[in-house]
């Protein structure tokens, strides 16, 4: 007499639980894995958000009157356009732009609910390098004024702190 339980095909339940803590581990790798990968794109998305910002102050200051941001970082001795100097409430850059609300936002955006805080810094090293010509050195002077914009976020919650620094040139009228 055979019996018919010796016959049958199937897995056994050491074989079932095996399989399934193989892929258990294989899951918690590849989670672990998206996790890194999520919070990288995270970091770059922020990223990209403060160098736009860069970009959009630095070309608003472009649009201005390049003979008074002349004479505010060159002639007068200044070195920065700071946030923390112009907000809605009240700006002291009033004799150099028009637009005092236009330019408290610039420098003080908030994207996303995240707040943020923005300098325009003249670059006075650059003009006088060495290693460029004197006649480099006047043509410059003329007609283009070096900044950086630097952009930093006003409160961090968790996130990391960086600041993103973006060189620019303001330029004359007469060679845009």
């Amino acid at each position: 007499m055979k019996s018919g339980l010796k016959q049958e095909k199937g897995f056994t339940l050491i074989e079932v639980l095996a399989a399934i803590v193989i892929l258990s581990i294989v899951s918690l790798v590849l989670t672990s894995y998206f996790t890194n990968a999520m919070s990288y794109s995270k970091s770059n998305q922020n990223k990209t958000i403060m160098v736009n910002l860069a970009r959009n102050a630095l070309f608003y200051v472009e649009k201005q009157d390049f003979k008074e941001m002349k004479d505010y970082f060159i002639t007068k001795g200044n070195d920065a356009i700071e946030a923390e100097e112009c907000t809605l409430v009240n700006c002291s850059y009033s004799n150099l732009f028009s637009n005092m609300t236009a330019l408290a936002n610039v420098l003080n955006p908030t994207v996303n609910d995240i707040r943020y805080k923005i300098n325009i810094i003249y670059q006075p090293e650059l003009v006088d390098n060495p290693f460029t010509t004197p006649i480099d050195k006047s043509a410059v002077k003329d007609y283009l004024i070096p900044v950086k914009v630097e952009v930093r976020r006003v409160e961090n919650n968790e996130q990391p702190a960086y600041n993103v620094m973006l060189e620019g040139y303001i330029t004359d009228e007469k060679i845009r």
